[in-house]
């Protein structure tokens, strides 16, 4: 037992280094990583460096005790030692390589060394030497065994310098030290065979890389890297969905609001105006509810703007009861308007926002409420500093809302009682906009209900004053909406030479109405390359181009017109294009187009453009 003691004691440093592998391996295999090959080789090394410290251990004591053993197990454990010393080092070659050179494939010719080195463990010749300090193995074998193994060492620190460029400098730094020290153990080893170091050399190799590169902390850096390209990716796929989504939901919009346009232009009749100016205010609402749809994403992207414009009040208010009005009034319901007619009548905000919101608490009123009444109220609570406090509230006698419900109601995707509302048509998205919306315009939605009786939502919103002329009646439609109806233009170009490509023989035909109340006759073109042609033909002082076109779509159709220099420095090109997602006019700046203008288009931002663009001799 004594003498067993006394081995423990020689031996505890090989014990030392035993216990922090054993460690590392416990920590190592606890964390799910990745199956690559860096990893893979790593959990090999680690294993086999543990199985090498074993073995190490066992021949220190079979070799000091060989009375005790045959010349035969000596040399087997001595075998198995040796080459799981040159195995290990092998590994490490391999993942040195992998990280430098990324080289995934095994070569067969890098087991040369191994296959020598275990034939020489095998073949050449044992000696026990003895010592008074004890016995140690030697021979032949040793050198070639060393000699194979070393091979692999100074391979592996070749191409560590050679690919250090691709490697993490941490783990440069860390391996070209394990090295250097794993070197020296050997070198000190060989000039004082009795001493037990080898072990702490391999030990540090594995203790570099692993606190180095395979960590917890580097595989959770790894794999946080790893998710953020995965969201990355889905992102830029939802982005392109939603890019496809606003075409494909824009391009019929512009053809009703576009024709709409030409009712409210040639029509004489005062009751036909009115038809077609409550289809525009209520196209106008419901393209917004469309943008809701890829508001939610801008919200939860941080990529939402807020754009602060003029915008009178009477119309607003007035768009939105008469959207609401029909709806209420198919499920039997009673609407109460209560609209202060002190409002100022000019304002200044995101009118497109502040609708948005309205509308949602609106149409919520409407589908969840089956008998009563929906009660909507506007009023000036303040006037301060050439501002308005405007208190909007929305009231129904409609379901109402369970006190542990309340939580869920700006959760998004969200529905409360899902069973029970479970044919009520939602996505769930509207309240988080709602709450989003004002959090953004410095407000913030408040809430009474009582289940079975109704609900009540409300907020109080700041807006500038540009006309503190009250607004009066809303229902009554101004003076300037009735002008502008009316087809009244600022522009007459009849000389000016316009181009519009689309592959919509809609759009086409809403673009060539548009343009004729300007006294412009544009040429048409049905795709990229047929636009190609007749630019050839015509300088033209304006293009205007879709995007979303098949076989050449505009950005290829723009790129070949600049190649080819068919493009006149006066001569503008626009995007026009129903893609309205965040980012969509920068893209087409960066392509090369000089605007961009959204699908439906409003006249009134293409007067302004051709004003803008047009030459000066070619306007009236």
């Amino acid at each position: 037992m004594s003498d067993f003691y006394f081995y423990i004691l020689s031996i505890k440093g090989q014990i030392g280094c035993m216990c922090i592998l054993l460690y590392m391996a416990w920590t190592y295999f606890m964390v799910k990583r990745k199956n690559t090959r860096a990893h893979r080789l790593f959990s090999s090394m680690l294993i086999v460096s543990i199985i090498y410290m074993f073995f190490d251990m066992v021949t220190v004591y079979t070799i000091n005790h060989v009375e005790d053993f045959s010349f035969s197990f000596n040399h087997f454990v001595h075998v198995i030692y040796m080459v799981a010393m040159c195995t290990d080092l092998f590994i490490t070659y391999l993942y040195i390589r992998t990280l430098a050179l990324n080289e995934q494939k095994l070569r067969y010719r890098d087991l040369i060394p191994m296959f020598i080195a275990a034939a020489g463990a095998i073949f050449l010749s044992f000696e026990c030497v003895e010592t008074p300090y004890g016995n140690y193995s030697w021979g032949s074998y040793a050198f070639v065994v060393f000699a194979s193994a070393y091979l692999y060492f100074f391979v592996g620190m070749f191409l560590l310098f050679k690919g250090r460029k691709t490697v993490d400098a941490k783990a440069f730094r860390a391996i070209c030290t394990a090295m250097v020290f794993q070197l020296a153990t050997a070198i000190v080893q060989g000039i004082f065979p009795t001493l037990l170091i080898s072990n702490i050399g391999v030990t540090i190799i594995v203790f570099s890389l692993y606190y180095s590169v395979e960590s917890p902390d580097a595989i959770l850096i790894e794999m946080l890297a790893d998710e953020r390209t995965k969201a990355e990716n889905a992102n830029r796929s939802k982005s392109m969905f939603l890019a496809q989504m606003s075409h494909d939901i824009r391009t019929p919009m512009n053809a009703v609001l576009g024709m709409n346009e030409m009712i409210l232009r040639e029509a004489k009749d005062d009751d036909i105006l009115e038809y077609a100016g409550n289809i525009k205010d209520s196209g106008k609402t419901l393209l917004a509810i469309i943008n809701s749809i890829l508001d939610f994403s801008k919200i939860e992207d941080g990529k939402m703007e807020l754009l602060s414009v003029e915008y009178d009040t009477k119309a607003m208010l007035n768009n939105l009861v008469i959207s609401v009005a029909d709806r209420a009034r198919s499920k039997g319901l009673h609407l109460n308007v209560n609209i202060d007619e002190t409002i100022p009548c000019k304002l200044r905000g995101d009118d497109v926002r502040v609708t948005q919101v309205i509308m949602n608490l609106l149409t919520n009123a409407v589908k969840y409420t089956e008998k009563g009444s929906v009660t909507f109220t506007v009023r000036s609570e303040s006037i301060k500093d050439n501002t308005v406090s405007l208190y909007v509230s929305v009231e129904d006698t409609g379901i109402g809302i369970k006190e542990e419900d309340m939580d869920k109601l700006l959760t998004s995707f969200s529905r409360i009682e899902e069973e029970r509302n479970r044919y009520v048509e939602g996505t769930g998205l509207g309240m988080t906009i709602v709450d989003r919306l004002l959090k953004m315009m410095n407000s913030s939605i408040q809430v009474e209900s009582t289940y079975g009786k109704g609900s009540k939502f409300y907020f109080v919103l700041t807006q500038e004053i540009v006309d503190p002329a009250p607004m009066g009646d809303y229902k009554e439609r101004s003076k300037d909406e009735k002008e502008d109806a009316s087809g009244e233009t600022k522009l007459y170009a009849p000389n000016a030479k316009i181009l519009v490509v689309d592959d919509n023989k809609m759009n086409l035909k809403v673009a060539k109405h548009l343009l004729k109340a300007y006294g412009i006759v544009p040429d048409l073109a049905y795709s990229g390359p047929e636009a190609i042609e007749k630019i050839k033909e015509t300088q033209y002082d304006f293009i205007g181009l879709d995007h979303m076109m098949p076989d050449m779509d505009g950005i290829e159709t723009l790129q070949i017109l600049k190649k080819e220099n068919l493009l006149p420095e006066s001569t503008v090109v626009v995007a026009m294009t129903a893609n309205a997602v965040v980012g969509a006019k920068e893209q087409y700046l960066a392509a090369g187009f000089d605007d961009y203008i959204t699908k439906p288009i409003e006249y009134e931002k293409l007067e302004e453009m051709l004003i803008h663009y047009l030459p000066k001799e070619k306007t009236q």
